[in-house]
């Protein structure tokens, strides 16, 4: 049935394909790799290849590490990485991290049988909540060992999951296994119908990130100002940050924000914004380094340099949390030894929220007017800034433990 469907739905949206080319790159790039299309270049030289997927920028950047193992304990294999986004594609091309770096394949069974053949991996491994039915059954066919790596299940996700629980006990049971984030993202695996001899927990492989990723050295400010950096936000959090700004700046008038939309193709739309309010304001493409603090706020329209602005930060806030997404990764900012704010939308990390806020190195805040008071409290007492980045830090640095219990699991299908 599930193939039925999407035949029906390939079947409608086929006379419009050609209009994916006016959409921008984010839907026209790679788009022939979508269908399993790969340049000669692409499969070329694959020996024994080990396909990771990620599906975008927060899972490329959480197996970094895993790939960095692997590669250093069977240097001769290929890795190669999918990922679902351009954005996300963009970062691991730029990262260097893999050997070959694709776009996922769409999952209908002829496009999936296609990509399997054409890859011929020794082992698949998914990232996080990656369920694609027809790639696993293909891998599943042809004896290629199919792992879920620091795997998760929101509550959210559960429910919507167990309306089609019947479909999905046959599509988990052809996993080799599945190494899930915390307890209670295993239970709810379970539930779905996995096998509970399939099913272990080995912790978040967004712990194992670390300052080698990008490579570059951290951005320094040599200005007076107080830095606030809001990094991955979405539609609808821009203009609760801009009014947390203003409030705080009535008290703390030296005050300046990073802000870092979490997609490239909303850098347009959020400075249209930033005209529209009070704040002098300018792109980081448009500037030179020493310039980057001078403005009131400086949009950051580039990817993966938001790491660098978070070494740079008094206080961190992290975006898809004001608004129903689900939130982004608290580690960064944590790693960098920075006050962590984020917002009550944090399904996607509510494991890593919990404890953080537990161990005292992040806040919970709702709305501008409470992200402006807790704002002002910690920029104005240096100290306590201090102690909750070290406690941040703390916590992060407690939990390295997921990349071992990772790559164990991959390990043992190698």
């Amino acid at each position: 049935m599930y193939n039925v469907v999407l035949t029906i739905v390939f079947a409608l949206a086929a006379p419009f394909l050609p209009l994916v080319w006016l959409l921008g790159p984010r839907y026209r790039d790679g788009l022939a790799e979508r269908f399993a299309c790969y340049r000669e270049s692409v499969t070329a030289g694959l020996r024994d290849p080990v396909w990771i997927h990620a599906a975008s920028v927060g899972e490329v950047r959480a197996a970094g590490a895993l790939v960095r193992a692997l590669k250093a304990e069977a240097p001769e294999r290929s890795i190669i990485i999918s990922t679902f986004t351009a954005t996300g594609n963009r970062v691991a091309r730029q990262t260097g991290i893999a050997d070959k770096v694709i776009f996922f394949p769409l999952d209908f069974s002829w496009i999936a049988r296609r990509a399997v053949k054409r890859i011929a991996p020794s082992l698949l491994l998914f990232i996080e909540t990656e369920i694609w039915p027809n790639l696993v059954r293909q891998a599943y066919r042809r004896g290629i060992p199919t792992i879920l790596l620091s795997g998760r299940v929101s509550a959210k996700a559960l429910s919507r999951y167990e309306l089609a629980r019947p479909f999905f006990r046959r599509v988990l049971a052809q996993y080799t296994a599945l190494g899930m984030q915390s307890p209670e993202d295993a239970e709810r695996m379970l539930k779905l119908g996995a096998p509970e001899k399939k099913v272990s927990v080995v912790g978040s492989l967004k712990f194992a990130v670390d300052g080698t990723f990008s490579g570059r050295a951290a951005i320094c400010s040599t200005s007076d100002r107080q830095i606030f950096v809001a990094g991955s936000s979405h539609r609808g959090e821009e203009l609760v940050l801009l009014r947390a700004l203003q409030l705080t700046r009535a008290v703390i008038p030296k005050l300046m924000m990073v802000l870092a939309p979490r997609h490239p193709e909303r850098f347009s739309e959020v400075e249209k914004l930033l005209r529209e309010s009070p704040f002098s304001f300018e792109r980081k493409t448009r500037l030179q380094a020493d310039q980057y603090f001078q403005k009131d706020v400086l949009l950051l329209d580039t990817v993966g340099e938001l790491r660098e602005f978070f070494n740079a930060a008094d206080v961190a806030f992290v975006g898809g949390s004001l608004v129903e997404i689900g939130g982004h990764n608290l580690l960064e900012p944590a790693r960098c030894r920075k006050p962590v704010l984020f917002g009550p939308y944090m399904e996607n990390f509510k494991t890593i929220a919990e404890g953080m806020k537990r161990n005292g190195g992040a806040i919970e805040v709702h709305g501008a007017e409470d992200l402006a008071r807790v704002l002002t409290e910690l920029l104005s007492d240096p100290q306590a800034r201090q102690q909750m980045g070290q406690k941040a830090a703390d916590f992060a640095a407690a939990h390295q433990q997921a990349l071992p219990n990772n790559l164990a699991l991959a390990r043992r299908y190698l």
